[in-house]
């Protein structure tokens, strides 16, 4: 019973309308937080997608600079191989001629201009007025 000296409470006053819109409110919220959550959760998905794309990345850089590691050192014993391989081919089939003496004395070894034969540059052979 209300009395019109006793403090009220306010709970008279919420009516049925209220509770409805407090209801709708209170869903559409609901919505708004559940469509928030799909969207993190499809980020943390793609995330970890991302994160174990990176991972096989990094596996698959390490395994190629192994073997590119491996390519090199091979390609380093097969030219030293070749160089050796080379080396021998060219000793076995090198042409060696024995020290030669030469003699000066001989008269096609005359001396050049100004006792022997005369040598000039070709524009001075070829000038008639240089001579």
């Amino acid at each position: 019973m209300r009395t019109p000296f006793t403090a009220g409470t306010g709970l008279h006053r919420y009516t049925r309308a209220h509770l409805v819109h407090d209801l709708e409110a209170a869903r559409e919220e609901v919505l708004r937080l559940a469509s928030i959550i799909r969207d993190r959760d499809t980020q943390v998905i793609e995330q970890g997608e991302r994160i174990a794309q990176l991972e096989a990345d990094h596996v698959d850089v390490g395994v190629e600079q192994q073997l590119r590691q491996r390519a090199e050192e091979r390609a380093d014993r097969l030219e030293q191989q070749l160089l050796a391989q080379a080396a021998r081919l060219a000793n076995e089939h090198a042409v060696t001629v024995p020290p030669m003496h030469r003699p000066v004395d001989d008269p096609d070894d005359t001396a050049t201009a100004p006792r022997g034969i005369s040598v000039r540059t070709l524009r001075d052979a070829l000038n008639p007025s240089g001579v």
